[in-house]
């Protein structure tokens, strides 16, 4: 324990016993508490599994459809007393924007939650290392849905985060929504009047950014409209190119940033955007000129910098979320609880994933910076904490020295709580270990098992052996006896992957049932969405395969209605068992299937 970790530690037990002496309040749920009120009896949860079996679940995807009141009266009065906020409210920040030289934002993946740490990250480089650039976060599409709540079975929800149609982004604009979307942004824009408009982008909002950002230069032609974020490495000369992103043709856009683009960034907005300062910065891409070849078409010549090195963990400020404090989607997602980054990237290389392919170098924080942000908002009486990495566990050495710092700083036994992305893996079979976990405040664990079948498993290049498997969730079994702040497992499957048969997907069923007890809630339970990678990979290996779109393919092992079929037969047992689930994807495979046999798919 270092001097300053011993400093803190002092800190802490005058803070506690001030707590005490002040009858502090406990601190409002964590992220999941708020999401799918994860400390509700089991009896209200399992009311909300009856009330969603009534009639089939569509694609639940993330909660945007501004549906507050699906609690029970007793659910609600018992949260009152707990301090939690049921209505998060939203405030719409265009009205009260002051002059920004820039303006971040990002359209939702509704697939995902919590998509807000890219360009949070961004924005608190800029406010540390350029204070004289005035930048904020702004979230016009959250904006649009909350005053317009949407049909989350509608077409257009289900082209918004497009996966079957990747580089359609002009589909998008058979819609209505899209241009009152692009309203929403120019309130901003007309407000704040800034230089500048990025888009960060993942895999499932590229299309969506694509389009307004195309919109939105067409109304400010003035306006310097960047890109950046993962999703740019599925563009032309990305990690993970798809033919489908050719940025040649993307003549709206004025620069694009790839990899980690926090000194990129604050090295543009700082130059005098001449030829020969633009030369100058790593990781940029941005236009020499444009060609124009018809009235509807221009091509763009792009100058590719060198890359960049990744920026270092250890300068990272602390994450400033102020400008998404009163955002509804905001505090759906995190309640009153604080994001927290451990790591960038993911050592493993799971088939399906597109992280290793975006972010190739795994890399933690040092130790002893996570703790001093801890205590900062510890401070502040924050003491949940909702991981925001793509794996806590990457490794397990790692996460044991913080498990131990956090019980010598004396937040352990439930002081602090927290949780994130565990991947299932040999450390976890030891006992001993999944105690520590929890002793030191671990109480929810996402677990992407994705299937029971080993030969599945060893496919996705995920933890192959069903063996150690039933052995960790055993050990969590036995750490939650009587246990007043029990493990939650928030498992996650994958139904239809590419060799999964239907021998497979019963043992996946099997699993399920064995272990009902121990899981809380399949948090994602998808059908398989293939992307270009993998296709790769699988013709590379020889296989067969009827390809064409990642929704609409056919191996020997499954076609579209056959997985279909499978997400309806483990929806039967979850309700059976009387486990919360969300299926995604199923809408945009119902809609394949009925363009496969020639019916019209909003009917």
């Amino acid at each position: 324990m270092s001097s300053r970790l011993s400093r803190i530690q002092k800190q802490l037990k005058t803070n506690k016993q001030r707590a005490v002496k002040n009858k502090l309040k406990e601190p409002d749920s964590i992220l999941l508490d708020s999401v799918v009120a994860q400390d509700l009896p089991r009896e209200e949860r399992i009311k909300r599994v009856e009330e969603r079996a009534v009639g089939k679940q569509e694609d639940v995807k993330i909660d945007i459809n501004i549906e507050i009141g699906h609690q029970s009266r007793d659910a609600k009065e018992a949260s009152v007393e707990k301090g939690i906020v049921i209505n998060p409210g939203h405030s719409l920040k265009y009205k009260t924007i002051k002059k920004h030289d820039v303006l971040l934002m990002q359209a939702p993946n509704i697939n995902e939650s919590g998509y807000y740490s890219g360009i949070v990250s961004l924005k608190s480089y800029i406010t540390k290392f350029a204070p004289e650039i005035k930048c904020t976060v702004i979230d016009p599409v959250i904006d649009y849905f909350y005053q317009n709540p949407p049909d989350k079975k509608s077409m257009f929800m289900n082209e918004f985060n497009t996966y079957s149609h990747q580089g359609e982004f002009h589909r998008l604009m058979d819609y209505p929504e899209i241009y009152e979307i692009r309203d929403y942004i120019g309130k901003y824009i007309d407000r704040a009047k800034p230089k500048y408009l990025g888009f960060s982008t993942i895999d499932g909002n590229i299309d969506a950014s694509l389009a307004l950002s195309k919109l939105i230069k067409e109304k400010y032609p003035e306006l310097k409209v960047m890109m950046g974020g993962n999703g740019v490495q599925m563009m032309k000369n990305g990690l993970a190119p798809a033919k489908t992103y050719d940025y040649d043709y993307y003549h709206w856009l004025d620069f694009i940033v790839r990899g980690d683009g926090e000194n990129t960034l604050v090295e543009l907005l700082k130059s005098d955007l001449t030829p020969e300062s633009l030369m100058t910065i790593q990781g940029l891409i941005w236009k020499e000129d444009t060609q124009v070849i018809d009235k509807d078409t221009q091509k763009v010549r792009w100058i590719e910098n060198y890359k960049r090195e990744n920026t270092g963990m250890d300068i990272l400020p602390y994450p400033d979320y102020t400008d998404l404090k009163e955002n509804f989607y905001y505090k759906k997602s995190y309640g009153d609880s604080t994001p927290l980054i451990l790591s960038r990237g993911c050592p493993y290389r799971c088939t399906f994933c597109s992280v290793p392919a975006f972010v190739p170098l795994f890399r933690y924080r040092p130790l002893e910076n996570v703790i001093e942000e801890m205590e900062h908002w510890i401070k502040q009486n924050k003491r949940g904490f909702f991981c925001h990495d793509s794996i806590v566990n990457g490794d397990p050495r790692w996460l044991k020295n913080f498990c131990d710092s956090i019980i010598e700083m004396g937040w352990g036994d439930g002081y602090v709580k927290w949780g994130g992305n565990f991947r299932l893996q040999k450390p976890m079979r030891d006992l001993e270990t999944l105690r520590l976990y929890n002793k030191a405040g671990v109480e929810w664990m996402i677990s992407g098992l994705e299937s029971a079948s080993e030969p599945v498993l060893r496919h996705m290049k995920k933890y192959g052996s069903m063996k150690g498997t039933r052995e960790i969730f055993e050990n969590i079994r036995e750490v939650n006896k009587n246990n007043k702040r029990p493990i939650k497992v928030m498992l996650q499957l994958i139904i239809g992957y590419l060799n999964e048969s239907e021998e497979d997907f019963q043992k996946t069923m099997d699993f399920v049932e064995e272990f009902h007890d121990v899981i809380h809630e399949v948090l994602t339970c998808s059908l398989f969405l293939l992307w270009p990678p993998l296709l790769k990979q699988w013709r590379e290996e020889g296989k067969w395969i009827d390809f064409t779109d990642g929704v609409v393919w056919t191996t020997e092992y499954s076609d579209v209605s056959e997985r279909l079929k499978r997400a309806d037969k483990i929806e039967e047992l979850f309700i059976r068992l009387k486990i919360p689930y969300n299926i995604y994807h199923r809408t945009s495979y119902k809609e394949s299937e009925k363009m496969a046999k020639g019916l019209d798919p909003l009917n």
